[in-house]
């Protein structure tokens, strides 16, 4: 397996190094752990937002006109900036002028002084995920359009890898800022065109809130699915973040050859190109050799959610039935159109209970 972890003395931060980043080198980077290790490592983030504040300015007896507010400054780790916009109406005319606004939140109850009322500021929170695949994945936050740097590039090479604790599904902590303001998650998947094939995930949000809700789990209703008609084999790397990228604007688009691709992004319903395929969780018990309905060995129960289910891509829905299965390769020549691509809309997560 492809991870670039170190251990690190008690108390300091474990590293994962991701795939490569934009063309400036920037590569995504995110706090990993393991079970392994046991060592654990918290990362700190700023975030910045934009928004607007207005004032209006009143009459006085001199004729001039005053506003009141302005600043208000509390020391935390999200920063607003905006504008306030005054207005002069002593002569019966309005004359804008522009005055910057400051604040900033920790994350507790402040007061502004600008109108009285207290507001409730909440913190953005770093995100806890936990992934593993058969064979290979990288997973990333973005928009429609794009994501500016995915995380793992991991590569299994054995079941162990997959499945087993200590060395099977990795964690990584993501930094709040990584994932602010995205509208989008974005699982990246290749394999080894053998045996089985799927990808299982966890993701974690502490703060329950922030768009993508407290948790999701693969399998969760809303992924769509794009594959993309390119192969990557297991020891490639796969795809560039330039790839990605690109492939995203063209699943988007629904242009690709539908002799080689799903055409476009498909849901669990599907199109006669293709369906997202959402398998069993990961509570079910393994006779001992895959099957329809139960293909995958119980992933570290210590670490991977009961509640995931494995995901995948149903190159030909309504036809390949037990005993065929979505998970396990039928043989051929790339029969399922790899890389795929899977995405999760924020606004179709469920809000957390």
């Amino acid at each position: 397996m492809q991870r670039a972890l170190r251990l690190a003395p008690l108390g300091l931060v474990l590293s994962l190094g991701a795939c490569a980043g934009d063309d400036s080198g920037d590569a995504g980077s995110a706090t990993a752990t393991t079970s392994a290790t046991g060592a654990t490592g918290a990362t700190a983030t700023t975030t910045a937002s934009t928004g607007d504040a207005s004032t209006s300015a009143t009459d006085d007896s001199s004729g001039s006109a005053s506003s009141s507010g302005g600043e208000a400054t509390t020391t935390g780790a999200t920063t607003t900036t905006g504008e306030a916009t005054t207005s002069d109406e002593t002569a019966g005319t309005t004359a804008e002028s522009t005055t910057e606004a400051t604040s900033s939140t920790t994350g507790v109850t402040t007061d502004d002084p600008t109108d009285g009322t207290t507001t409730e500021a909440m913190p953005a929170s770093d995100i806890d995920v936990i992934i593993t695949a058969d064979n290979a994945y990288s997973f990333a936050y973005g928009t429609e359009q794009s994501i500016a740097k995915f995380f793992g590039g991991v590569e299994a090479k054995t079941a162990a890898e997959i499945f087993s604790c200590g060395v099977g599904p990795e964690k990584y902590t993501v930094p709040a800022a990584d994932a602010d303001d995205a509208s989008f998650l974005y699982i990246i998947a290749w394999d080894d065109s053998s045996v089985t094939n799927g990808v299982l995930a966890s993701f974690r949000r502490t703060d329950g809130g922030q768009g993508f809700g407290d948790e999701v789990f693969t399998g969760t209703p809303g992924w769509q699915a794009c594959a993309t008609g390119l192969q990557y084999d297991v020891g490639t790397g796969g795809p560039s973040l330039d790839v990605i990228n690109e492939y995203i604007g063209k699943c988007n688009a629904g242009d690709l050859d539908p002799n080689t691709s799903s055409g476009g992004w498909v849901d669990d319903v599907g199109t006669e190109l293709g369906a997202v395929a959402l398998g069993e969780d990961n509570t079910t018990p393994y006779d001992g050799g895959p099957k329809a309905g139960n293909e995958f060995p119980l992933v570290c129960p210590e670490d991977m959610p009961a509640e995931a289910r494995w995901m995948w891509f149903d190159w030909d829905p309504g036809n390949v039935v037990p005993p065929q299965s979505p998970f396990i390769f039928p043989g051929g020549l790339n029969p399922y159109h790899q890389f795929l691509l899977f995405r999760l809309a924020a606004e179709l997560v469920p809000e957390p209970q």
